[in-house]
């Protein structure tokens, strides 16, 4: 059996990455969809990926991230509203393509509940439409566990959680304030672990 991973580079992906190596041949995929962190999010990614001996696989749509930010004053660090929507679509036709079984999305259970595209209901739905489609099953395993949880098993794996990027805003050192930062460094606060001391910029 083989399974596509939609592999960020942050946290969750990174961990469940590693939690399924050895177990399926594993595709991971990383999609560039204009995102202002995208290149530092590549960066993690293939770093993931190298120590495990994998292919990462670039979908590139950055042009279709930039072209939704036209006529924005503010240009939004995730210019693709819905992006699950797009994500899991771009790995459901990939995942056919080469005869996957599975389609993996690493959320946890805040992003659950937060986000209608992260939603359980929306997964159903969306596992309802790819049985339409094919035989490809979508499966999040992550989404019972919290962020923290899931930092603890990672850690039990023997995972560098520095080098995973989750920063919103890009620089190649994380900024430490914006929202996905102060999540991340509460996470690894509930979790019992310390990032280095020079790991955030403030």
């Amino acid at each position: 059996m083989s399974d596509v991973i939609l592999l960020s580079g942050g946290i969750e992906s990174s961990t469940l990455l590693h939690m399924r190596h050895g177990q399926d041949e594993l595709h991971p995929v990383f999609i560039d969809y204009g995102q202002r962190a995208g290149q530092e999010e590549f960066r993690a990614a293939q770093q993931q990926c190298a120590r495990l001996g994998l292919q990462l696989k670039k979908l590139d749509m950055a042009q279709t991230g930039h072209d939704f930010r036209e006529g924005q004053n503010t240009k939004l660090h995730v210019p693709l509203p819905h992006r699950n929507l797009i994500a899991l679509s771009l790995g459901l036709s990939y995942a056919t393509q080469i005869s996957a079984g599975w389609l993996m999305l690493a959320l946890n259970l805040e992003d659950t509940l937060a986000y209608p595209s992260a939603s359980t209901a929306f997964i159903a739905k969306f596992q309802d439409m790819a049985n339409v489609l094919g035989s490809v099953e979508i499966a999040t395993p992550l989404a019972a566990l919290s962020k923290a949880q899931i930092i603890r098993q990672g850690m039990a794996l023997g995972m560098d959680y520095t080098q995973t990027y989750s920063c919103l805003l890009g620089y190649p050192l994380h900024c430490g304030q914006c929202p996905q930062c102060l999540h991340r460094r509460e996470a690894f606060r509930q979790a019992g672990e310390q990032e280095p001391a020079d790991f955030y910029r403030a």
